[in-house]
């Protein structure tokens, strides 16, 4: 867990960061108590904000940041700027980069699922699905959200516990990893060798700002692959999926149908379960999950981390 002053390695894997507005980012990380690093901080940040989320800079010159920031021997932490678009641009550069002797803490969601998958299953790391530091500085999340992140990372927790909801009886399960992330990310590396596996883990899954018909498209190719591969997840949690993004109102209902048909096709082969309050994903009032770490259902409807075997 990190201590007072430690270095936070900064970076923009997808979608860059204006200059002013990784200036308020290095603020912020001072504010919590943290040293704010930034390798390649010119090269990786733009003038000024563009009118679309295309990664702007050349991947060779984001994994060289990201590179820089795993290597470093002298930081615990690294925490994505924000998800945005590009993250897998970078992927084949990662995958000819040797494992560092090193684990790190490596904070991001959404488009970094791309990201997360790799260091996952190729690295053994540990991921935390939490909000990202523009989120934090421009007060895009709620202070409970922010308060989850930082107790996290200071230690303040012991455990991360969150209600599940489900239309069947909730029954235990053996500790096992948690997988996952951002639907509409995870479903473009089906096929690929990033492909997410699931087999025997509990599989998350959210998404923001898709509505109900393209998230039935996803959810028929997980089925799909669940029933020609014959690996299937010890169980599903279903994150938030309603709160919509800047480009769009999803219609809840349609959403909720999706969920609903997506559930009534696993139900006989891999319980499904939804979070209760809807804190896990994109939303404002989001809560950290730790990927690539163990959890358990317990039989009175709760998903349960204990943070002294994760960090």
């Amino acid at each position: 867990m990190l201590k007072k002053n430690d270095i936070v390695d900064v970076i923009s894997p997808g979608t860059a960061c204006t200059r002013d507005e990784l200036e308020k980012i290095k603020n912020y990380v001072k504010k919590i108590g943290l040293t704010p690093r930034i390798f390649l901080e010119k090269e990786t940040s733009l003038a000024k904000s563009t009118s679309h989320e295309f990664a702007s800079i050349d991947a060779k010159i984001r994994f060289e940041q990201l590179k820089k920031s795993i290597e470093s021997a002298d930081s615990k932490i690294i925490w994505c700027t924000r998800g945005g678009y590009g993250s897998a641009e970078i992927l084949p550069l990662l995958q000819k980069m040797k494992k560092p002797k090193q684990q790190k803490i490596f904070i991001g969601f959404s488009d970094i699922s791309a990201l997360n998958i790799f260091l996952i299953q190729q690295w053994g790391w540990q991921v935390i699905s939490a909000p990202m530091l523009v989120q934090l500085t421009f007060n895009k999340v709620s202070k409970k959200s922010e308060k989850g992140i930082l107790d996290l990372i200071f230690g303040k927790k012991k455990e991360l516990k969150y209600q599940l909801i489900s239309a069947a009886t909730i029954k235990q399960t053996a500790p096992a990893i948690v997988t996952g992330g951002c639907t509409s990310v995870l479903s473009s590396h089906f096929g690929t060798n990033n492909q997410l596996d699931w087999h025997n883990k509990i599989l998350f899954l959210e998404d923001e700002g898709e509505d109900g018909e393209r998230l039935d498209r996803y959810f028929h190719q997980i089925v799909t692959i669940i029933d020609e591969t014959k690996k299937k997840p010890r169980a599903i949690i279903l994150g938030n999926f309603l709160q919509a993004n800047p480009h769009g109102t999803p219609r809840a209902e349609n959403i909720k149908i999706a969920v609903r048909k997506f559930s009534e096709k696993l139900e006989k082969i891999v319980p499904v379960f939804a979070e209760k309050t809807h804190c896990l994903g994109h939303g404002e009032g989001m809560m950290p999950l730790v990927l690539g770490a163990k959890a358990e259902i317990i039989k009175n409807g709760f998903l349960v981390q204990k943070i002294n075997t994760i960090f």
